[in-house]
């Protein structure tokens, strides 16, 4: 004659498999929130690398204007006022010049901002000394939100005037 399982035994397994379901269950999500992290982080690291690669083609054209421009009707009298900047292709034959203000590319803003360059009595550029009337420096902002946090890439060069 066969063994009847006992009430206590079809209950244990119940338990069992309820069990076993819930670590199944918490395994899962677990996996699902480390994909959606990945994810995201991912997305953040393709935007910086388009925000960096735009502040670079900045400071490029910024490189292409001064060469394409006399120092003293070009960078070297770039009002500091107002503060920021976007690069436009205009004329015939196209040239580069700088507009106030800033551009929007797809989900980035872009602007160059430029800040007068100080020498100290060794020629150094300085916090403070006297005022390099032949060097400017350049910074390329892009910025952009992502998920409601504001992200910005910011590149710095130096611009002389090398045709003196």
């Amino acid at each position: 004659m066969l063994a009847q399982p006992s009430l206590n035994s079809r209950g244990g397994s119940l338990v069992e498999i309820v069990v076993v379901a819930g670590i199944i269950v918490g395994s899962l999500a677990a996996i699902l929130g480390l994909a959606a992290f990945f994810l995201a982080t991912s997305q953040v690291v393709q935007q910086t690398s388009q925000a960096t690669a735009l502040a670079q083609e900045a400071l490029e054209i910024v490189r292409n204007f001064r060469d394409g421009t006399d120092w003293s009707s070009g960078l070297g009298v770039i009002a500091f006022s107002p503060s920021s900047y976007y690069p436009e292709k205009s004329g015939s034959p196209p040239a580069w010049s700088l507009s106030a203000g800033s551009e929007t590319i797809g989900e980035f803003t872009r602007q160059i901002q430029f800040e007068e360059v100080r020498r100290d009595g060794s020629d150094n550029i300085a916090s403070s000394g006297s005022v390099d009337a032949d060097t400017v420096k350049a910074i390329a902002q892009v910025s952009w939100e992502e998920r409601g946090r504001t992200h910005q890439v910011e590149l710095v060069a130096y611009f002389t005037n090398w045709r003196q």
